[in-house]
């Protein structure tokens, strides 16, 4: 299986508010391959607009993150490879920030993981969402199921997959974890066909952990037979441009 969306690498280089432990990383990552995860797809929260000027050095220690956090994993013999990526925060420059190069994209694909806002609904965010498609970027918004209960919720997913845009939804939203109106609205975008792929969103080892089985029967009996291994596996290896 692939997890389209992880924050292992919070644990490996401070680019969070959690204080670094490799361990704990290599901790996650033999939770995923027990699991039967191989690739990790690292997708910290990066937020432009914060980091400003310093936003090239962060993303440069993220790709360090991965590549030490490999290296590691191989000499513990840990069967997982982790893939770099980010969980951008949407903003009215993301795609002037894409196009010069400056964003991670998801391995080595054109599709860039996006997060918009709970809060409140940025009234940019369509237009920022169709200059990163004009820019040759493909949008995968994080976790849309989230939406449900949000201003967000204003873009339909239809009309969002409709235009080319990928939606990705976690596992822990399928199975109830986050309030049955946001797993309603996981299973609804299971069973009409709109989801590019799951991830786990694991943030730790013990609220927020590795693993996508957990929701194996959700996705099965929303998506129909082969629905899970389509989400888990062939779907997401074309994301990170390995298919």
């Amino acid at each position: 299986m692939i997890d389209l969306h992880n924050h292992i690498v919070r644990y490996v280089v401070p680019v969070h508010r959690t204080e670094p432990d490799i361990e704990v990383a290599v901790q996650m990552a033999r939770m995923s391959a027990e699991d039967g995860v191989r690739i990790i797809v690292s997708t910290p929260h990066l937020r432009p607009q914060l980091l400003e000027d310093d936003l090239p050095r962060v993303v440069d220690l993220m790709r360090e993150g991965v590549d030490r956090l490999n290296e590691v994993l191989r000499e513990r013999g840990v069967d997982v490879e982790v893939v770099h990526g980010a969980e951008i925060e949407i903003t009215p420059d993301v795609a002037e920030l894409a196009a010069q190069g400056v964003l991670p994209t998801l391995g080595d694909s054109n599709h860039l993981m996006i997060e918009l806002p709970m809060a409140s609904y940025a009234a940019y965010a369509e237009q920022a969402l169709f200059e990163l498609q004009l820019a040759g970027f493909t949008p995968v918004i994080a976790h849309y199921e989230r939406a449900a209960s949000s201003p967000a919720a204003e873009a339909e997913p239809e009309d969002l997959v409709r235009r080319g845009i990928k939606l990705q939804v976690n596992c822990e939203s399928l199975i109830g974890k986050r309030g049955r109106p946001v797993a309603r609205l996981a299973q609804r975008l299971v069973r009409e066909d709109l989801v590019a792929a799951l991830g786990s969103d694991a943030h730790d080892l013990h609220d927020r952990v590795p693993g996508l089985t957990a929701c194996r029967r959700a996705v099965d009996r929303a998506g129909g037979r082969g629905a899970f291994e389509r989400l888990t596996w062939d779907a997401p290896l074309k994301l990170i441009g390995r298919a």
